[in-house]
């Protein structure tokens, strides 16, 4: 077999190093979630393979009717980013037994293909040759296989989003930055994940109904592991583990001297209303006093340490009184903060962007959201006009 190595070929082949590499790296990566570092390496390693077996085709005009096998791998990347997404969001994921079934369709794949050789036209499988279509025997009889890689790209995609969305409001009860772990990037590439599906859906009924295709799925995922290597090597090796507050943690100290074991339980069966009540005052002072929503990066497991609370018991008191999830709750003392130093003539001297910090924001972009969300003005307007009404 001779190879030309076509300009394609060369940049599979530049896709496939880059993407080993990092495969490598996040797989013995000692730091982060070990879990999603490998399942991320899985991910990538899969998408190399079926790259670099584009090669072999892109280079060779034979039919490599057994060589077809390895794309029965396709069916493994679904489940490879879901697993990814779960140990993301999910901090005590682990791999069950039961998570096997996921798998099965990539090897049950591979026999309905070995079971369609040798290839004839009148294959049971066999996509029709619609007219003005290409009629290529190999493009019809794997009809099937590019359908169900399909759906199952799409299927666990949507699965991923779906874990996604809840992430958001539950690192909301245990982070007062989120920033670093809000996962936007991985919402992105789910997204990408499903547009590219959907190109290819394009593909297919463009190639059966108009005219033969200049472009197949198979070359286009074939390019996928240096967009991969670029953006879930870079991201996924920079991503934070994430640390959520434990909903089952144990009972706090009393807050009240005793409480009547007949109270209406308060959201929990372990918090009633008197003593989130206890709570919610002993909170107002701590943040009148100790001021912890100036410290950048503040967690309610941190807080809670503090006040020498269960986190979920400090959560579920934000909640119930200020109608809050802990971030907000947070970060509206800061925006207070902040307005209180911009309307401060001994602040003057300060940067609206050195006020943002002081106030317990690490984040400029944050800052501005958070202030002209709750004072409909962004700080420099707020400080113009406060300038402005001195001046009257």
């Amino acid at each position: 077999m001779q190879f030309t190595l076509h300009l394609s070929s060369l940049l599979i082949l530049f896709g496939v190093a880059t993407g080993l590499t990092l495969s490598l790296l996040l797989w013995m990566a000692p730091w982060g979630n070990r879990n999603a570092n490998q399942c991320l390496a899985l991910l990538l390693l899969v998408s190399i393979i079926i790259s670099a077996a584009q090669i072999p085709i892109a280079e060779e005009s034979g039919q490599l009717w057994e060589y077809h096998l390895i794309f029965s791998l396709q069916l493994l990347q679904g489940p490879m980013l879901y697993f990814y997404t779960r140990a993301l969001t999910r901090p005590q994921f682990h791999w069950r037994r039961s998570d096997i079934r996921h798998l099965l369709p990539a090897p049950a794949m591979a026999l309905l293909w070995y079971l369609q050789l040798p290839l004839s036209d009148g294959g049971l499988l066999n996509l029709p040759c619609f007219s003005g279509a290409g009629c290529d025997l190999i493009y019809r009889a794997r009809f099937v296989h590019r359908i169900t890689a399909m759906a199952s790209l799409f299927g666990y995609a949507t699965a991923a989003l779906c874990l996604l969305r809840p992430h958001l409001r539950r690192i909301k009860e245990s982070y007062s930055a989120i920033e670093e772990v809000n996962l936007h990037w991985l919402t992105t590439l789910v997204y990408f994940y499903l547009a590219a599906t959907a190109v290819a859906v394009a593909i297919e009924v463009y190639g059966m109904t108009v005219a033969e295709r200049a472009l197949t799925p198979g070359q286009l995922q074939a390019m996928a592991p240096l967009l991969l290597s670029l953006l879930l090597g870079w991201f996924g090796l920079q991503q934070r583990r994430i640390h959520l507050a434990d909903s089952e943690a144990g009972s706090a100290p009393e807050v009240a001297a005793a409480e009547g074991k007949s109270e209406k339980k308060y959201q929990t069966s372990s918090l009633t209303e008197a003593r989130a009540g206890a709570i919610w005052a002993a909170l107002q002072r701590v943040m009148a006093e100790d001021r912890p929503h100036l410290e950048p990066g503040l967690k309610i497991a941190d807080l809670a340490d503090t006040m020498q609370l269960p986190a979920h018991h400090l959560s579920e008191t934000i909640n119930g009184f200020a109608r809050q999830s802990f971030y907000e709750f947070i970060n509206q003392h800061r925006v207070e903060e902040a307005a209180r130093l911009l309307g401060d003539d001994a602040m003057d001297h300060l940067s609206v962007t050195d006020i943002g910090l002081q106030a317990g924001f690490n984040s400029n972009s944050t800052f501005f959201n958070h202030f002209k969300k709750r004072l409909q003005q962004t700080p420099r307007q707020f400080r113009h006009a406060r300038a402005a009404g001195d001046s009257v």
